[in-house]
């Protein structure tokens, strides 16, 4: 006899807590998910939290050594947000090795994680001189304005000059207006920035599309430097007054320089005066305030523009047939060209005003001028360690 049972009560019991059971681990399984998804955002916060400080304290010791080449003291334990963090700089009195290069080693801390980078350096050498004038900001010339070039290295302007590579460029605007005569090209980084009136005449390239050009403005510690080393008195001769407290030079007459390096307040050419160099003298000139020719003064005139360079963080302001073979650098400040004044060499400036009749001769020879104290940052290697 066999006996059938029909209730299946205690089955649907079973199920019911194998699904209960199920669920439990997978709720289980999540929240252990979600925690460890928790403690790997909190890891990855505040390892990237150190990441960013060390890198900090990297990037603050690479613009200390662009602003001073011989700074090696590096940092300790420098608080930036919740984090610390040490930098040592290790060149080649450390490791004769690396020769002229520079490693930066950036330790960055933080209550929960820490950070350690390295990045590789070598100073290049800087060379601004590759255009007959550059304006970081702009450059304006009109009103029979003229450039071209020639090569001091290989004779004479009147045996070398070429209506080319008289070159303008620009970060910002470039105007170049009626009248006005470019024997090279016309280029700027600013989309836009090119503004050529068709009354105007450019022999090279009109373009809108070269990179970016950086031009550091000179360090501090480098016109202290020059003030710490200044040559004049002793360095002057001819006709000039000069004060030694306030540091003002002018001339009325024939300024003769010797060999060295000098500093000035500002400068004053007035009518028909001149600056001219001792045979076989080289000078570079640190300049406060204003470079101020006027009425046929003239500088260094006949000379090669690599022996006699300005370094300014003023304006240069040369008019009425001053002439000037020089290359001058001012990246803060303007420079003012105007009637018939000739300019034989390279300007670099932050704004840049030529106009009636002025003239600009680029000395191709510049193209390879550099001082030894200019140099740019470059990093050549990176790694977290």
């Amino acid at each position: 006899m066999k006996l059938y049972i029909n209730n299946q009560n205690g089955s649907a019991i079973l199920i019911a807590l194998s699904l209960i059971t199920m669920l439990t681990m997978i709720g289980m399984f999540a929240v252990n998910s979600a925690i460890t998804d928790v403690d790997l955002a909190f890891n990855k916060l505040h390892a990237d939290e150190s990441f960013y400080i060390a890198e900090a304290g990297a990037k603050q010791a690479i613009f200390e050594l662009q602003q001073d080449e011989n700074w090696r003291v590096g940092f300790t334990d420098v608080k930036f947000g919740d984090g610390l963090f040490t930098v040592t700089v290790i060149d080649s009195s450390i490791d004769a090795a690396l020769v002229d290069t520079m490693i930066i080693l950036s330790d960055a801390t933080t209550p929960n994680a820490q950070a350690n980078i390295e990045i590789t350096l070598y100073p290049e050498p800087f060379n601004p001189f590759i255009y007959s004038m550059f304006g970081d900001d702009s450059v304006m010339v009109k009103n029979s304005f003229v450039t071209d070039s020639y090569n001091s290295d290989s004779g004479s302007y009147a045996a070398t000059s070429v209506d080319s590579s008289g070159d303008i460029g620009s970060n910002g605007n470039i105007m170049v207006d009626n009248g006005a005569y470019v024997g090279g090209d016309v280029i700027s980084s600013l989309t836009g920035g090119t503004d050529v009136h068709p009354g105007a005449i450019v022999t090279g390239d009109i373009a809108d599309d070269i990179p970016e050009v950086d031009l550091p403005p000179i360090p501090e510690e480098e016109f202290l430097w020059a003030e710490a080393n200044n040559t004049a008195p002793a360095g002057l001769s001819g006709s000039y007054s000069y004060d030694m407290i306030t540091g003002e030079l002018a001339t009325n007459g024939d300024l003769v320089l010797a060999d060295g390096v000098y500093y000035f307040e500002s400068i004053e050419l007035k009518n028909n005066a001149s600056i001219t160099l001792e045979p076989g003298a080289s000078v570079t000139i640190y300049v406060r305030d204003t470079t101020y020719l006027k009425n046929g003064g003239d500088i260094n005139a006949g000379g090669d523009p690599t022996d006699f360079l300005i370094v300014s963080q003023g304006p240069l302001m040369l008019m009425n047939s001053g002439e000037i073979y020089a290359t001058l650098y001012t990246p803060e400040s303007t420079a003012d060209l105007k009637n018939s004044g000739d300019f034989y060499g390279s300007i670099i400036a932050e704004d840049i005003i030529c106009h009636n009749s002025a003239n600009f001769h680029y000395d191709r020879d510049l193209a390879n001028f550099s001082k030894d104290e200019w140099f740019i940052i470059t990093e050549v290697g990176w790694r977290e360690l």
